[in-house]
């Protein structure tokens, strides 16, 4: 068992993290608590977010949190693995415990049964809520987290943006159902959820800045998407898109499915943006039986599109980049939170070398700075913003850390 206790002060905001690997979750529950209210100097706690491996998805973790917290909002998310400011964890609770100060407003709201509504219409409804009580307050910023495969990400962040701003900064993630196995992707209060998304709006005096990048490049010659619809892709270059991967790994179209996902994640699509010039990765899910793939965001027809190839070495140096960039837009002003939203297909590339990654980050921006963060199939954020307004997009294979300062 290990405990890695962190609070931070963002003018009057107070901010614990606390996490436990203990194999009981009673005990779990009780140090992660403990360790994150130790120095915060503050008997209210307006808030939690709970990151979770599998063995703490249960409504018991959730009812034993409450039991200690009280009847305060909790927003949780759970993946195969977790980060905190030592390491990626395959098994631990982290539990992030928020007071706020009278310049600080929040406000939490819960969409369920996403994958039987549109998807921008889901993402309209989330924004609605997020906005009441929010009137007349000045909005900053907005996490989100949606936990369906079947949900449309970039049409739901359409839908949130319509509300409440088509410049307006979202950060956040999806994580993926795993149908086959029983694992809720997200919790809101003490309700675990398959098939919904939460968020939270801040609004007030809230200093933040939001970096994403991946460590992807072009590999072989630029190709067109000429039939798809949304995350699926019919066609590239007039031929079923399958043979994209056929072509260039000498595989045929069986082999390929069984190996998609693993193959996707260290050769994804890049979408060409307008924006900065930059690729958008996605990553396949599966390929349909007429050899169509299907993404996990959307690939629009008529996409100049490259296939991408990185390295461990190449996310290794990107992690430090992101790092340097956070210093850089800091502009001497103190870092006092990070929290890290980190691809599953990053993960996945950098095997062992993913606990690297987060020491080259906290060794970065500082050794004092406590960090907390979770692995998703997708993340959300602008391509970089320093309190500035910029669209969101859907991300795959990426590294987004949001930090807050003052």
């Amino acid at each position: 068992m290990t405990l890695y206790p962190n609070m931070l002060i963002i003018n009057d905001m107070r901010v614990g993290i606390g996490t436990s690997t203990a194999q009981d979750y009673q005990k779990a529950v009780k140090e992660s608590i403990e360790r994150a209210r130790a120095n915060m100097e503050s008997e209210s706690i307006d808030f939690a977010l709970i990151f979770s491996t599998d063995r703490f998805n249960h409504p018991s973790v959730l009812q034993a949190i409450a039991n200690l917290l009280g009847q305060i909002p909790l927003l949780g998310a759970y993946s195969d693995a977790i980060i905190n400011d030592q390491t990626v964890l395959k098994h631990g609770l982290i539990i992030i415990l928020f007071s706020l100060s009278k310049d600080n407003f929040f406000n939490t709201a819960l969409i369920k049964d996403v994958s039987q509504k549109d998807a921008f219409a889901s993402g309209t409804e989330l924004g609605e809520k997020l906005l009441q009580g929010s009137k007349g307050m000045q909005k900053k910023l907005s996490i989100i987290f949606s936990g369906s495969d079947q949900i449309n990400n970039t049409n739901f962040v359409m839908g949130l943006q319509e509300k409440l701003g088509m410049s307006f900064p979202i950060s956040g993630g999806s994580i993926p159902n795993n149908l086959n196995q029983k694992r809720s992707p997200i919790s809101f209060n003490q309700e675990l959820l398959r098939d919904a998304a939460w968020g939270i709006l801040w609004s007030g005096k809230v200093n933040f800045n939001l970096i994403t990048k991946h460590s992807w490049q072009p590999l072989g010659k630029p190709r067109y998407v000429t039939r798809a619809e949304r995350n699926i892709v019919n066609e590239i270059d007039e031929a079923p898109a399958v043979n994209l991967y056929k072509e260039y790994f000498s595989k045929n179209t069986a082999e390929i499915g069984r190996d998609i996902k693993r193959l996707s994640a260290f050769y994804p699509l890049g979408i060409r943006t307008e924006e900065k010039n930059e690729f958008l990765l996605r990553s396949a899910t599966s390929i349909k039986p007429d050899g169509s793939l299907v993404f996990s965001g959307d690939v629009p027809q008529g996409s100049s599109i490259r296939l991408m190839i990185s390295s461990k070495q190449a996310c290794l140096n990107t992690a430090k980049e992101v790092a340097q960039s956070i210093l850089k837009n800091a502009a001497g002003k103190k870092i006092r939170f990070a929290l890290i939203l980190n691809s599953l297909s990053r993960f996945t590339v950098l095997g062992r070398s993913a606990n690297q990654e987060i020491k080259i980050i906290k060794n970065t921006i500082g050794e004092d700075i406590p960090m907390a963060g979770i692995f998703t199939s997708a993340e959300d954020a602008p391509l970089n913003t320093i309190n500035y307004l910029g669209r969101t997009y859907i991300h795959n294979n990426s590294l987004a850390i949001l930090t807050m300062f003052s």
